[in-house]
């Protein structure tokens, strides 16, 4: 009998991916290859100074994109897309601009003085429904609620809720998928079964929003705000009356406390549609999904695709190269 071979064990294929990684960082090959391609970069951020984050992390990604890639403001390449300007490639030539989505707290305390002290520009993109109201994104709420549920507990309230699935991320991904006024039900009912909620330290430092003066405060110098709807619901979800009041209002509510036009956009979880794209292209100069890849000469722009960012040195290298990996 012919022998039989098992798959790699998938720690092994991890370790094999992770050596790879590092040596095409330390050959300098992740960054050879990716400032031979004549494209522009964007890094997508969400919260910093957690685990997956460090304030240490973020000080050292930013250091060493500084060091190798031209780093501009997110307004001053999307000029350049819409002018179809051709993109500088080479050592130090490429150009990058650097994202953060949610407007969150930590976005202030920790990355805006590691900017400021870098000199590096970034934008920012705020939810003003949820600055109006103090209150964390709704996904954000119900995964910390979701916690709090003790497994049976957990899978009791999802089959009472209606939910296909009785995983934590599983329930929060099919939430996601549900019309306004029925995900708003939902999350009623889970603050019902979560009577005794209250944040940790460590939470709050997580999902916090920024406050008006601390807006403003990133609005000035290397920093700059965009809009990221009135209160992060999935578009696509929404009827365009919704779409169309989540789009306008928030950027009507930051241009009234920044005095300023807020024309670039990005879309809550990435998440679009024919409908989606039409209004924010009546609203909007440019938008930023969550899709996965570099901004070329053919891109959308409302449209625009991201780089996922890692605290991993690596794998960020590689993917400036294969932003998917």
């Amino acid at each position: 009998m012919d022998d039989i071979h098992p798959a790699p064990d998938s720690s092994l294929r991890r370790y094999a991916r992770t050596s790879a990684l590092a040596m095409a960082l330390r050959s300098g090959m992740s960054h050879w290859l990716a400032q031979r391609r004549p494209v522009r970069r964007i890094l997508m951020l969400h919260g910093v100074g957690g685990a997956q984050m460090t304030a240490h992390d973020f000080f050292r990604v930013v250091s060493w994109l500084k060091s190798r890639y031209r780093i501009v403001p997110l307004e001053a390449m999307v000029q350049d897309v819409l002018a179809h300007t051709p993109a500088p490639c080479g050592a130090s030539r490429s150009e990058l601009a650097i994202t953060f989505d949610d407007g969150l707290r930590n976005q202030y305390v920790i990355a805006r003085p590691v900017l400021e002290q870098l000199g590096v520009p970034a934008t920012i993109f705020v939810c003003p429904g949820m600055i109006e109201s103090a209150r964390w994104m709704w996904n954000h709420e119900a995964r910390a609620r979701l916690r709090r549920l003790s497994p049976p507990a957990l899978a009791e309230w999802a089959r009472a809720a209606g939910a296909p699935v009785i995983s934590l991320e599983g329930v929060i991904t099919w939430m996601k998928t549900l019309p306004l006024q029925p995900r708003r039900q939902v999350e009623a009912a889970l603050r019902d079964a979560t009577p005794g909620f209250v944040p940790t330290p460590q939470e709050r430092d997580a999902y916090d929003p920024m406050n008006w003066d601390e807006i403003r405060a990133c609005d000035t110098g290397m920093l700059s705000i965009g809009s990221h709807t009135m209160s992060h619901p999935i578009l696509p979800t929404l009827t365009e009356d919704e779409i169309r009041h989540e789009l306008r209002d928030s950027r009507t509510l930051l241009e009234a406390h920044l005095g300023r036009p807020v024309d670039l956009f990005c879309y809550p979880n990435g998440s679009t549609d024919a409908r989606v794209h039409r209004i924010a292209q009546s609203i909007y100069r440019a938008a930023v999904t969550t899709e996965e890849g570099m901004v070329t000469s053919k891109v959308d722009p409302l449209a625009i695709p991201r780089i996922p960012a890692t605290a991993h040195l690596p794998l960020l290298a590689w993917r400036m190269h294969r932003p998917w990996a």
